[in-house]
């Protein structure tokens, strides 16, 4: 198992970012949640708030809008209206 996963983050007009990470959070509309490698797929839909992601001991936060999470074991796709 790899130690990171790709993040994907797309809004309707443009790739924001496609890093490798460690670990991200998102706030979905059930909650907050978190990945890290390997983690179980799941489809959920977001609400606007906060998406930090890591990169070695480098943490960054983005303000996004409402849209869709798609997580897989080696990659996690973010659609969001807006991120900033």
């Amino acid at each position: 198992m790899a130690n990171t996963f790709l993040l994907e983050i797309v809004t309707p007009t443009k790739l924001v970012l496609s890093e490798q990470v460690d670990f991200m959070t998102a706030t979905g509309t059930e909650g907050e949640f978190g990945v890290l490698p390997g983690h179980a797929p799941f489809l959920t839909t977001l609400k606007p708030g906060e998406l930090s992601y890591k990169i070695g001991n480098n943490t960054t936060r983005l303000s996004i809008g409402i849209g869709y999470a798609e997580v897989g074991a080696e990659k996690v796709t973010i659609l969001a209206e807006t991120v900033s």
